[in-house]
């Protein structure tokens, strides 16, 4: 069974690292998108088993994107270069941030850990 990840970073450098390095890792990536609306509707349409989203995507948060996949019970993770600013907003349940610049194989890790939790509910 193939695991799919939703990537949402806006930077274009960063999103393609981490497309290759969850590919590489045997992962279907849907994006990478930069942007809400994007996330939003693959979110809704393709239910992505995880996600990785940077918190900030410019103008925007990736804020509502967390919140949809909340409602749907999908794990997330925000990965953000600033980490107080993610820490500080209040999300209905605890949520797991990695600060960038980040590590590989821990975020492989993470996701996959983030996985076999939501499966054993």
């Amino acid at each position: 069974m193939t695991k799919t990840i939703l990537i949402v970073e806006d930077d274009p450098f960063i999103a393609m690292d981490l497309q290759d390095t969850f590919e590489e890792a045997g992962f279907r990536v849907l994006g990478p998108v930069a942007a809400v609306k994007m996330g939003l509707k693959i979110v809704r349409e393709d239910k992505p088993d995880v996600a990785m989203l940077d918190y900030n995507l410019g103008r925007e948060t990736s804020l509502p994107i967390a919140r949809e996949l909340e409602a749907d019970e999908i794990p997330y993770v925000f990965l953000s270069g600033q980490v107080e600013t993610v820490v500080t907003e209040t999300m209905k349940k605890p949520h797991t941030v990695i600060s960038k610049p980040f590590n590989a194989s821990h975020l492989i890790a993470t996701m996959n850990g983030l996985m076999r939790q939501a499966k054993a509910k």
